[in-house]
């Protein structure tokens, strides 16, 4: 028999999976819910390769964070040494589509840029911007270096599920200080019941998967 998580019992087995397959629903659902709320035609015109790479992503992810977890059980590497190493070859990755890829950037005036021709222009307009960039990569470092030590200390399930509580919180934090705006009704009821539903059903099953890592015991 299949036991998602590697929860034994046949009752516990499927309502962790139902949980997880929630958690997707609600996702895909929120996607739904902005393209239809959506008054911009531009947002929503583009929602097939939005969906995409969301997907292509979160295979990234789940790789990442496998990889994460062997290098810090197996290899016993610290979450230092962790957010160091691996940020070498993500900035060697990164390098080419700062300086060749094209993306609307929302200025009027401007049509697309590469985030190197972007830069530039915040130099000159602001150059305390970019302190603020740099401050944003310290605090990038201390964020990395906390989920490898939840990989290592936990699992890549728990902190990819933790990912998303905080997504969602985020986007609820958005929304409450003016920054987002909820879809048009109905779709920002809609909206708001997928992100409430996706919190609910991750941290359910986080806290299933802690009770049944208290019963191995």
């Amino acid at each position: 028999m299949f036991s998602p998580g590697g929860l034994s019992g046949g009752k516990m087995c499927s309502v962790e999976l139902m949980l997880m397959l929630a958690g997707v629903f609600f996702a895909g659902l929120a996607s739904i819910a902005k393209e239809e709320g959506s008054s911009d035609s531009s947002e929503s015109k583009d929602l097939g390769l939005g969906v995409l790479v969301g997907v292509l992503s979160l295979f990234a992810c789940a790789a990442y964070l496998i990889f994460a977890q062997w290098l810090g059980q197996d290899v016993k590497l610290n979450p230092l040494d962790m957010t160091l190493y691996m940020s070498v070859p993500a900035a060697l990755f990164l390098v080419p589509l700062i300086l060749f890829l094209h993306h609307p950037v929302g200025w009027k005036g401007f049509g697309p840029l590469t985030d190197w021709q972007v830069m530039q222009e915040v130099l000159q307009l602001s150059p305390f911007t970019l302190l603020l960039c740099a401050m944003s990569g310290v605090f990038a470092v201390v964020y990395n270096t906390l989920q490898y030590a939840m990989v290592s200390e936990l699992s890549a399930t728990h902190t990819a599920f933790a990912g998303n509580f905080n997504k969602a919180a985020t986007i609820v934090l958005s929304i409450l200080l003016g920054l987002e705006s909820l879809p048009k009704p109905p779709w920002g009821q809609v909206t708001l019941l997928c992100i409430f539903g996706g919190i609910g059903s991750f941290t359910a099953y986080s806290v299933l998967r802690v009770g049944a890592g208290k019963g191995a015991h």
